[in-house]
């Protein structure tokens, strides 16, 4: 049975996205100077941050789709995903990647897999939010090291984003029945997998998937440059874009429309701090949100991370325009993931206050073992110097090892799990 599509409204969403539109060539007109310097600032981000992180992660996805070697090692992951979160194994490559890469990498890897119809539309949408997860290396290394100056605080942050991430998916599991259907006859079946040895199964399905592409290497390495190369250039353009948007929304008047709005949402907290423009780059782009709130001196830092955690939670609006761009060839919903991350958020402001004092002594002994850049000594200069720092050229090759490892673990912990419910046979 097919299920029915879930469609947004095409008028509203013509309507929108011709606001915004509309928005971005009026700010332009009236303001060129401030939205060069503010598409500049977008574009340095994405060439410095995005650019190498997603580069080999999306060749060698697309490379490894060919070759069956994905699908493969989803025989592998099956028992782990189904345990904890009742999705296929093959999604546990989309998983890895949002841990160790971070967005919009998983978007766009379940996107694909979803294109060649190996997992459901509503395995899609909960992968999707699963998946979406800041780095490691963002939140560490350039939130707490290069914007705070404190490993310390970006381990918090990434020990609280991971540990509400998986709270968020568990919960969210519940809108999913344990068997489903999906179009063009493709069904998941509750039986982990055939009886037998689990690697002679992933072997088979690694090779009947190869043959079922057919694609030469020549030719499967050509489209999976140019595949992730046309990615890459819609993530730099929605990053561009929502630069010049925050910079001309904070020096318009919906900055001071905005102050009573953060000043009672700020009150339960006794902060009379005016955060509005600070809310408005959080929630749009969380790259320049991330620096914006790192740099409020009027917060007291139980707050200020509190709210930076939940910004990271939520993502901002441009990474939600690239995952809903990404989902425009499948037929996931939006209001999904626009759920998700709003659950994600509240559970990331609410964690980092309860776990703040253990997680204060936990991390008391420890001391920053890559502390790279040092504090600098002008603040406003702080981004533009770490953007041009030529280390973080090295992001493509750092996340590799680490992505390795956690594939290992994800496959160790799934190949225990599967040797458990054998016995308990």
């Amino acid at each position: 049975m097919r299920p029915s599509k879930v469609k947004s409204n095409p008028k509203l969403t013509t309507l929108v996205l011709g606001a915004l539109t509309a928005l971005v060539v009026v700010s332009i007109i009236l303001f060129p100077d401030k939205a060069f310097q503010s598409s500049l600032e977008g574009l340095t981000i994405w060439w410095k941050l995005v650019f190498p992180a997603l580069m080999p992660f999306l060749i060698l996805t697309e490379l490894l789709i060919g070759f069956g070697v994905i699908q493969g090692t989803g025989v592998l992951l099956d028992p782990l995903m189904r345990r904890l979160f009742r999705l296929p194994g093959i999604s546990g490559w989309a998983l890895a990647s949002g841990l160790i890469v971070g967005f919009p990498s998983g978007a766009k890897i379940t996107a694909t897999l979803h294109e060649k119809k190996l997992i459901t539309r509503s395995d899609t949408e909960r992968v999707t939010s699963l998946s979406h997860l800041c780095s490691p290396l963002f939140m560490v290394m350039v939130v707490g090291v290069g914007f705070l100056h404190s490993a310390k605080l970006g381990i918090l942050l990434a020990i609280v984003h991971y540990i509400t991430a998986a709270i968020t998916g568990i919960l969210m599991r519940m809108f999913q029945s344990p068997v489903q259907s999906s179009e063009d006859g493709l069904t998941i079946q509750t039986e982990l997998v055939p009886p037998g040895p689990i690697w002679k199964h992933a072997i088979c399905t690694m090779r009947q998937a190869y043959l079922h592409d057919g694609r030469a290497f020549g030719k499967l390495l050509g489209d999976s440059v140019l595949t992730s190369v046309q990615t890459l250039m819609l993530i730099g353009g929605y990053m561009m874009i929502f630069s010049v948007l925050i910079n001309v929304l904070t020096i318009t008047h919906l900055t001071d429309a905005l102050r009573p709005l953060t000043a009672a949402l700020l009150g339960f907290m006794n902060i009379h701090t005016d955060t509005a423009p600070l809310w408005i780059k959080g929630f749009m782009e969380i790259h320049l949100g991330a620096y914006a709130w790192s740099q409020a001196q009027d917060l007291a830092l139980l707050p200020q991370m509190a709210l930076l955690s939940a910004f990271l939670g939520w993502g901002g609006l441009s990474a939600h325009a690239q995952v809903a761009g990404f989902q425009q060839h499948t037929d996931a919903r939006y209001s999904f993931f626009f759920q998700s991350r709003l659950l994600h958020a509240v559970l990331a402001l609410v964690f980092t206050i309860l776990l703040w004092k253990p997680l204060q002594f936990l991390l008391k002994d420890t001391e920053p073992s890559f502390l790279w850049l040092d504090a600098h000594p002008h603040t406003e200069a702080l981004l533009p110097a770490l953007l041009n720092s030529g280390s973080l050229w090295g992001i493509g090759t750092m996340t590799l090892v680490p992505f390795a490892l956690c594939l290992l673990v994800m496959l160790t912990v799934s190949a225990l799990l599967r040797t458990s419910d054998k016995k308990a046979l």
